[in-house]
């Protein structure tokens, strides 16, 4: 599902939102190796957990345009078993606006339904989206995992976050 048409470009905000462990640079703070309108100085010796990371705007050509980070304020994380979204903490509430709401929302329902989650991460706090409701977790220690339970009720199945430590 590459899109090659795709294209960081003036696009920089995962150097933003991303902690870069190795240059000991914490998440939602402008990485010192970015040049505006330019990119990353250091792009041929970035570190490894900059090599690893995979933009899902820029690779996946089902997710439109409309999400490209510089334009939505949010980074898109596809990981084994969740969708992350990493808002840029300048824009803390974008996640919550349209069209992207709605569509966050979809996501969850379809991550659910293969058994992934669907997580916001704005300003440090960890937030999860259900089809049916967003459960704020606050912060979350490093070492700290999220668990999904499944609730019967006479509507369904609900699905009850909770931290596991």
């Amino acid at each position: 599902m590459s899109d090659p048409e795709k294209q960081c470009g003036e696009c920089s905000l995962c150097c933003k939102v991303m902690g870069i462990p190795e240059l000991r640079k914490p998440k939602d703070t402008s990485c010192v190796h970015i040049v505006p309108h330019r990119g990353c100085d250091i792009y041929g010796e970035r570190p490894q957990s900059c090599r690893n990371f995979v933009c899902h705007w820029l690779v996946n050509s089902a997710v439109s345009d409309a999400w490209k980070p510089s334009t939505c304020h949010m980074v898109i994380e596809a990981k084994q078993r969740s969708m992350v979204i990493h808002v840029d903490p300048d824009f803390a509430e974008a996640w919550r606006s349209e069209p992207y709401f709605s569509e966050i929302k979809a996501m969850a329902k379809a991550g659910l339904d293969k058994g992934a989650m669907t997580l916001v991460i704005e300003k440090l706090r960890t937030i999860v989206i259900l089809p049916e409701d967003v459960i704020d977790l606050g912060l979350l220690g490093p070492n700290a995992r999220i668990a999904m339970t499944p609730l019967r009720t006479p509507s369904g199945i609900r699905w009850q976050p909770h931290v596991v430590k």
